[in-house]
């Protein structure tokens, strides 16, 4: 696929490598799979790619028996209709395996206006439907409402929000954290930048370092998202997890500049999460790190900016989740 498309995609989707991504042409030809894509249905990109996405997963039918698309990719092609966080469960050819997504949908016009290539994310999360199953007393469609109004000001602020809750969750169960942890770490990784819903779309989207004006203005968000989640009932006691998730361990951080373990282990953890989706995303003012960069790097932050304890297990947990993928 050519480099300058690639780039276009890059900077509208602005995915991270825990997000898996597939690029179809309008004739539903799929024209590029991302790494991530491919070990989430444990296959290899030139099985996928030339192949028509309605053959690989549709059996060649765009909807169901009552008149429903039968994937978000298809309904975007077919409508020119974006489609944000939309869960789906989609099923692989190659191994059966029936897999619970996050999908978002993106398009790409030619100079005519035409549709060219329509683009779809997909984020794991059979593990956040489980968790969610035991979220009794607490709203939910809130949550969600939430992280939507975000995402229709930053695109990039809605999909971190997502990539973050799957990294805590997985660091929480490789640290064999309670169930109401691992559970408080995921609601903590969707909410965390919540508060940025109060900062300005051209501080939010500006293609470059912040002046210090508008850097003040941001570190304002663990804040005001804590002062918002905490007027929703049954999310109290994530209000300092996410109040604190900008400290750093050797004390420089904000908002209150605690130090070592004053700050809250969740937010320990949520620190280093966040850090590792930004470096891994593109941007539309640098490329992303690779996984193996972005791990050297918060190596080498470790008793600073992050936990050393923490930052080493993260760093072993990432690794063995190479290993088996």
């Amino acid at each position: 696929m050519e480099q300058n498309i690639l780039a276009r995609i890059a900077a509208v989707i602005q995915s991270s490598s825990v997000q898996g991504w597939l690029v179809v042409d309008r004739d539903f030809k799929v024209v590029h799979a991302n790494e991530a894509y491919c070990q989430l249905w444990k296959t290899k990109s030139e099985e996928v790619i030339g192949k028509h996405i309605l053959k690989l997963f549709f059996k060649g039918q765009k909807k169901d028996n009552r008149g429903n698309y039968l994937g978000p990719l298809i309904e975007t092609i077919d409508t020119g209709r974006e489609i944000a966080l939309m869960e789906v469960c989609v099923t692989s050819q190659y191994n059966d395996a029936n897999i619970w997504c996050l999908a978002n949908t993106y398009l790409l016009r030619d100079s005519e206006g035409r549709i060219e290539y329509a683009v779809g994310t997909y984020l794991p999360i059979d593990k956040f439907k489980v968790i969610e199953r035991r979220l009794d007393n607490i709203n939910l469609d809130i949550i969600k409402a939430f992280c939507k109004a975000i995402g229709v000001r930053d695109a990039y602020t809605k999909q971190h929000s997502e990539c973050v809750a799957y990294l805590m969750v997985e660091l929480a169960e490789y640290l064999n954290l309670s169930p109401d942890e691992v559970t408080k770490a995921y609601l903590a990784g969707i909410v965390h930048d919540v508060g940025k819903i109060g900062v300005p779309e051209r501080i939010l989207g500006k293609p470059g370092r912040l002046s210090d004006e508008e850097f003040k203005i941001i570190k304002c968000h663990p804040v005001k998202g804590s002062e918002i989640i905490a007027e929703i009932d049954g999310l109290g006691a994530i209000t300092s997890i996410v109040r604190h998730h900008h400290e750093r361990y050797d004390g420089r951080g904000y908002p209150e500049g605690l130090a070592g373990e004053n700050i809250p282990f969740l937010s320990r953890m949520l620190c280093i999460c966040d850090a590792f989706d930004a470096m891994t995303s593109q941007r539309c003012y640098r490329d992303p790190y690779t996984t193996e960069q972005a791990l050297e790097e918060i190596k080498r932050c470790a008793g600073l900016q992050f936990d050393p304890i923490i930052s080493e297990q993260f760093i072993t947990c990432m690794k063995k989740q190479l290993q088996r993928n």
